[in-house]
Parts: structure tokens; C-alpha cells; sequence
């Protein structure tokens, strides 16, 4: 955890807290916390390339924690591909 993390607040349990509602998807959400009264997870950017590496796309996502509309402190995810797997969807003609 860097200087400015701690600073700032985003410490494991925030980072964790946040994903618990990355997980529970797009919308706001209630919360139950002394800081805290509403949880709202947000596109931070779309699904694009990568303009360092033409084959890696990816998009960002928002988790901001708030107190009676104001937001208070938000972390930020970046989403990429990282495999998959299904039954085949091309086949060899014979």
C-alpha cells in the first residue's frame, strides 16, 4: 500500500469492501457503515484497446462510497480478458 493510499484511505478492507459491491453489479446499493450510507458502482470507461498493446482491450469500473449524496472515496478497476473456455463454436468442414 502506498503513502498516498493510506492518505487517502484506501486501505485492504476499502479495496475489499469495494469489490464485494463490484460483484453485486452496476446500480446503487445500501450499506450499513458508520461512514457510509450508499454504495453506487459505476462504468468509469467502455470496453476499448489498449493503445500500448493493439491486442488487449479492457474497461474501468467505479465503486463510490457516500454520505447523504456527497461522495466521500471511490476506487477504481480496470477489466480485462484473461480466458474462457465453452464448447467449440467453428468447425473443420469435412
Amino acid at each position: 500500500m502506498s503513502k498516498t493510499e493510506t492518505i487517502l484511505g484506501l486501505t485492504p478492507i476499502l479495496k475489499r469492501l469495494a469489490y464485494s459491491y463490484l460483484c453485486r453489479g452496476l446500480g446503487t446499493h445500501e450499506i450499513e457503515h458508520p461512514v457510509y450510507d450508499a454504495v453506487e458502482v459505476a462504468p468509469l470507461y467502455s470496453w476499448k484497446q489498449n493503445p500500448e498493446d493493439p491486442t488487449e482491450y479492457g474497461a474501468g469500473l467505479k465503486v463510490t462510497f457516500m454520505r447523504e449524496g456527497k461522495r466521500i472515496r471511490w476506487a477504481e478497476f480496470g477489466v480485462r480478458f484473461t480466458g474462457g473456455g465453452g464448447s467449440p463454436a467453428i468447425f473443420k468442414v469435412k
